[in-house]
């Protein structure tokens, strides 16, 4: 008897339309063809994948070919998340359809049963069926891990005969179907048996015969309940219900997943629960013992998801899930819950309250929200309470703190990541590192605040405090605002002006002196930093990329590496002045000294056509970037302060210099008397005697009008001096700039928003300038800094002036433009405050705050007060070394190292020595030759180590014994002892002026610090007055070195983490360090790259003074350039040395690398075309 008398078809039900198992009569190509179509419109149609399962006949099943014309390279530009899960639904289908396959070929020793009863299930069409079996066979095989246990979503092959193989069912025809188990009955007495009785989906709607007693016989092909899980997360409608969140430890862990279907599971699961699925079974939450707060885990494909609910404030006080880890094993889970438990146990019960709270609409959970007049806080006030035992508290204060580990495996500072963000799919299912591709992470809410403000905004914090992060997050977010505005046709066609949606939700109207339509956002980034300038810029292009779905596009494709030494491929593409800027080039991420040269090319006459002599140019030049050739102009031309202390100082008269300071009047000169505010007022932008001298009545002078006067004798002088030489200062460039705006109209391009960072570096002479370029007053300004860092030379700077600069420059001189009357009322922003500290842990950030409260004392004027930061992270405090007589100290650390694998450990990669100076850099090298990285203050501003050794800080000080001016300080403190000396100085402004400069170093210095800071000094007596203030202040620890304390400084690195730290040093033209760095790492390439530059940087330097001995070194840098096949870098180098032919710069791949050939070279537009002669690049 066949299985058709026995299951035959109703009368009236109409086959499905994606049912095809009769394709004899037709070509298989059309076949296919119809199949895809109907599968595509399925898809659209959001069908589950059982529907398409058993859409398919045995033919598609076998056809290796049925996905392949859509079976592709996934795409690199998603618009949503829903979008980018799609692209992976013909890989899904594929690979659904290819184990399906392989199970058929093993029938024959699957598990199977014989089918005794078929009931149709209510409501009737539905193909839904009850069925009964009498036992199950082969359950022990090798085709499953275990005795086979029915499971919802295994796939049945349903005949009147038992198939063993696919001829079998090609035999059998259209006479057997597709069962799919969807539920499976609970029988108390089964216990370990597999379930005999279940409900199924078939794949064809039948009527049952029960007259007809045939066996009908069920073999287990697979299950794909996690297929079905994944596809329905992919076709999800809607967006996320709730806001998703994961961790850096969560994205390695999910990295480190080996199977795509299990990485697919995973983040179908992470989509459900962000649309607001729970799931039903108990075990799922996890009360905490030591706090009531609610933990979730949930369970997917044998691993374990950890989560729980957090509150954020954006607008409004909003409930986020956010994802700990995934881990293999309860064991795992356990100890993470333990640490988040030490951690909770330190929220108030209200902020605890607030995460319980559940809101259901239905059977969906949605994140409750509320006002943001909302205040709760999330920690405990201790210093009102009974301070618990498990609390870790300095005597010296009342601290309070949250997590004790090293700050690197910090639960805390740990980033999480959005899961809705452009591009995070990508990064999650890609083969790259997440750190490498430097995802877009979550902010606190005190960052939140700040970067929403919709104003001109003045952003202070220390160091570590995310100032960089703020006004990067703000330029990113304006970019998605612009982006989406120009996606959903908020331009006028025809218009000058775009519509900037601020955070408000409010329209404005920004003008543009486009006459186009503006097809980008000109924001602008200035730092005076290059390698500040190069990290942010590489941070904005992976935004972007992330902003365009996840792909790198050609407009934000980062800075070749090798020719980051060389300037003009940093700013390549980017153009001499601000006339018609592409808008490709925008956001613009400037230095200081780029952003000059742009401004004096956009002006008539340019400043440095007074330095040059025509009759000197030959007939060809090497065109290049006419900043980078003013660069070069300006080494060789301008007076920095190094060239002021050894060549202009020591020719001043003894008389005048006597008691002063070089940096000092250095200082005064640049940044007051011709770079401060009153300077810009003089019509030849000097402060005259009597105004400079005035400026001593003034509350924050701390120079009398004696040392005023032969400031400005000394001023005159160099004046004089400096004109004679043919050279300049920075001041004379800026001033000349000033002249020339109120002459000229500029013509260049309006910037929409500027965002200034490291401001503390600028005059304000110099900040001035940006008020040009920019009209957008009212929101278009943000000022970031931190005068507590303020080490640059010849800047004096304090966010009380920028504020009233701003006011009276900018917002005042705007409104006159406009014609518009002042307001009595009207205000401009107060400044930000960041005090959440996030490098360090708080026992380097006590001694930080010691050394601001110094500053706050000696110098009132040089620095902002600020609030003091925080960290919720306990760690050690710093280390003050002590050795033996006559010991030296690097002999003690590094004599005893012990060998790894035939290398010395020495210290690693994110450990540094830190000196003073260049020469002291030079005398350490070569004491322990390449056993550590040795940098100076300066080197390392803008880096950061695991761990620092501050060497001999106090010792090679130009303060010497007046250091001791600390026991001044401590006895107003009354925290001198009968210890300490009885005898000291008192501080006196002029003679104590140099401290100020000391102590910003100081501050610099043990701010590169993460986790562990060692202070030594081989002449006590200079370092006893500071050690004397720290130990009183209980801020420092003391051990005596020994081969033992010397081991365990000492950390072994990789040789990725070796090659990581040489890359960052490398992009500061720090080349010497570098190259140690690479040769640890074992990468000749880089090694040799890094020796070249070296070179070329060194014969740049000497080209002056020892032309021969520079071109000795340029030939060398060469030879490396072209045997590691950097062409472009040694033809460059050739060219300078005069061998033309050898450089071929018609060969050159590089368009900046042609033969200037032009008839106009003489022109206003080819200045640097007449500075290149003079200043070999």
């Amino acid at each position: 008897m066949t299985w058709l008398s026995n299951l035959v078809p109703k009368p009236n039900a109409s086959p499905s339309p994606l049912l095809n198992t009769q394709v004899e009569q037709k070509p298989e190509q059309e076949v296919v063809s119809q199949k895809r179509t109907k599968c595509e419109d399925m898809m659209e149609g959001s069908e589950s994948l059982t529907d398409i399962l058993f859409s398919w006949s045995l033919q598609d099943i076998l056809n290796e070919n049925l996905y392949q014309h859509k079976v592709e390279k996934v795409p690199e530009s998603f618009q949503s998340v829903q979008d980018h899960f799609g692209s992976y639904s013909y890989p899904l289908l594929d690979d659904t359809r290819t184990q399906l396959r392989s199970s058929m070929e093993t029938m024959d020793r699957a598990p199977y049963s014989k089918v005794i009863s078929v009931e149709e299930l209510n409501p009737y069409g539905t193909k839904l069926y009850d069925i009964k079996v009498d036992c199950w066979r082969n359950l022990s095989t090798d085709c499953s891990k275990g005795p086979y246990k029915i499971l919802p979503g295994d796939v049945f092959v349903l005949a009147d005969t038992r198939p063993e193989t696919v001829s079998d069912l090609q035999k059998l025809g259209s006479s057997w179907a597709f069962l799919v188990v969807t539920e499976v009955s609970k029988n108390k007495n089964e216990e370990d048996r597999t379930a005999l009785h279940f409900k199924v989906k078939a794949s064809k709607e039948f009527e049952v015969n029960h007259s007809i007693h045939t066996s009908l016989f069920m073999v287990f092909l697979l299950n794909i309940a996690p297929y079905i899980r994944i596809w329905k997360a992919m076709h999800m409608s809607g967006s996320a219900t709730w806001k998703v969140v994961f961790s850096d430890n969560f994205l390695k862990s999910f990295k480190e997943l080996k199977s795509f279907q299990l990485k697919m599971s995973v983040l179908s699961l992470l989509l459900r629960i962000s649309s607001g699925w729970r799931p039903r079974r108990q075990n799922v939450e996890i009360v905490c013992r030591s706090s009531s707060m609610i933990l979730r885990k949930f369970k997917v494909e044998g691993l374990y998801i950890l989560s729980t609910t957090d509150i954020v404030k954006n607008s409004r006080y909003v409930q986020v899930l956010k994802i700990w880890d995934i881990l293999p094993d309860l064991q795992g889970i356990e100890k993470l819950v333990d640490r988040l438990d030490s951690i909770f146990k330190r929220y108030t019960d209200g902020f605890i309250n607030l995460c319980r709270e559940r809101c259901l609409e239905g059977d969906v959970e949605v994140p409750a929200s509320w006002p943001p007049s909302l205040d709760v806080p999330r920690y405990k006030d201790v210093s009102i309470t009974e301070i618990p035992n498990d609390f870790v508290d300095y005597s010296s204060g009342n601290t309070s703190y949250v997590e004790r580990c090293e700050v690197r495996d910090s639960l805390l500072l740990m980033k999480f990541y959005s899961l809705s963000s452009s591009g995070v799919m990508n990064v999650l299912l890609s083969d790259h590192e997440g750190r490498e591709l430097d995802l877009p992470f979550e902010v606190t809410d005190q960052e939140m605040e700040t970067i929403l403000y919709n104003r001109s905004t003045f952003i202070q914090g220390r160091s570590g405090t995310g100032k960089t992060t703020v006004l990067t997050m703000k330029l990113y977010q304006k970019e998605q605002k612009h982006r989406r505005a120009a996606e959903e046709g908020f331009y006028g066609v025809g218009s000058n002006t775009f519509r900037h949606v601020s955070p408000n939700n409010e329209a404005e109207q920004i003008s543009s002196s486009s006459s186009t339509n503006v097809t980008a956002l000109r924001q602008l980034f200035v730092t005076v930093s290059p390698k500040l300038c190069f990290s942010v810029k590489q941070h904005i292009s992976r935004l972007k990329s992330f902003a365009c779905g996840g792909s790198p596009s050609g407009q934000c494709s980062l800075i070749d590496m090798d020719d980051f030494d060389d300037e003009e491929a940093q700013f390549r593409g980017i153009p001499d002045s601000f006339l018609n800027i592409p808008p490709k080039c925008y956001p613009l991420c400037l230095t200081f000294r780029k952003f000059l040269m742009m401004l004096d090319g956009s002006l008539g006459n340019s400043y440095f056509e007074r330095f040059l002599d025509i009759t000197e140019l030959p007939h060809n030049r090497l065109q290049s970037s006419r900043s980078v050739l003013l660069q070069n102009f300006l080494s060789t031309k301008e007076v920095n302060y190094e060239r002021f202390r050894s060549s202009y100082w020591p020719r001043f008269n003894i008389q005048l210099t006597k008691k002063l300071d070089a940096s000092r009047v250095f200082t005064e000169i640049i940044s007051q008397i011709k770079g401060g505010l009153g300077a810009m007022e003089a019509c030849d932008g000097k402060l005259s005697r009597q105004d400079y001298a005035q400026m001593s009545e003034g509350k924050a002078s701390d120079l009398d009008k004696e040392k005023r006067d032969k400031i400005y004798d000394i001023f005159e002088i160099y004046e004089k001096m400096k004109r004679r030489n043919g050279e300049f200062d920075i001041a004379d460039f800026v001033n000349d700039i000033h002249r020339r705006f109120k002459r000229e109209k500029y013509e260049g391009d309006e910037i929409d928003f500027v965002y200034i960072d490291e401001v503390q570096d600028l005059a304000m002479s110099q900040i001035a300038l940006f008020k040009y370029i920019c009209s957008n007053v009212e929101e278009g300004f943000v000022f970031s800094g931190d005068t507590a860092q303020t080490i640059a030379r010849g800047i004096h700077f304090r966010f009380q002036d920028i504020r009233h600069l701003f006011y009276n420059k900018f917002v005042l001189d705007s409104r006159r433009k406009k014609h518009k009357e002042q307001r009595d009322n009207e205000k401009i922003s107060e400044i930000f405050h960041l005090t959440e500290n996030f490098r360090s842990h708080d026992g380097i950030l006590k001694l930080l705050q010691s050394i601001v409260e110094l500053l706050y004392h000696f110098f009132p004027h040089s620095i902002d007060k600020l609030k003091p930061e925080t960290i919720p992270v306990y760690g050690e405090a710093p280390t003050l070394i002590y050795s033996g007589e006559n010991e030296n100290v690097f002999e003690t650390i590094f004599g005893n190292t012990v060998f790894v694998t035939g290398n010395t450990i020495g210290f690693g990669a994110e450990q540094v020595i830190l000196v003073r100076d260049a020469s002291a850099r030079k005398e350490i090298s070569n004491s322990i030759r390449k056993q550590a990285l040795v940098l100076t203050i300066m080197d390392c501003k803008g880096l950061e180590f695991q761990d620092v050794l501050l060497y001999n800080f106090f010792g090679s000080s130009p303060l010497k014994n007046q250091w001791r001016v600390m026991y001044d300080f401590m006895k107003e403190q009354d925290s001198l002892n009968s210890a300490l000396p009885e005898r000291f100085p008192t501080f006196d402004d002029a003679k104590h002026s140099t401290l100020c400069y000391e102590l910003k170093q100081l501050y610099v210095a043990v701010s590169r610090t993460r986790q562990r800071l060692w202070i030594y000094e081989n002449v006590e007596e200079l370092s006893n007055p500071m050690f004397d203030y720290w130990k009183k202040k209980c801020l420092v620890q003391v051990r005596q070195l020994d081969d033992s304390f010397a081991l365990s400084m000492q950390v072994a690195s990789s040789p990725q983490e070796w090659k990581a730290r040489g890359i960052k040093l490398y992009q500061d033209h720090n080349y010497k360090m570098a190259r140690m760095c690479f040769e640890k790492a074992g990468d000749t390439f880089w090694k040799r790259l890094s020796e070249a530059a070296e070179l070329k940087a060194k014969a740049h330097h000497m080209r002056t003074s020892n032309p021969e001995m520079a071109n000795t070194m340029l030939r060398r840098a060469a030879f490396i350039f072209e045997a590691i096949g950097q062409s472009v870098s040694a033809a460059r180098c050739f060219y300078n040395l005069g061998e033309y032919k050898r450089a071929d710069w018609k060969k050159s791949s590089r368009k900046n690398m042609i033969s200037l050939r032009r008839s106009d070279a003489f022109g206003r537009g080819d200045i640097s075309f007449r500075i290149a002669l003079l200043t070999p690049d």
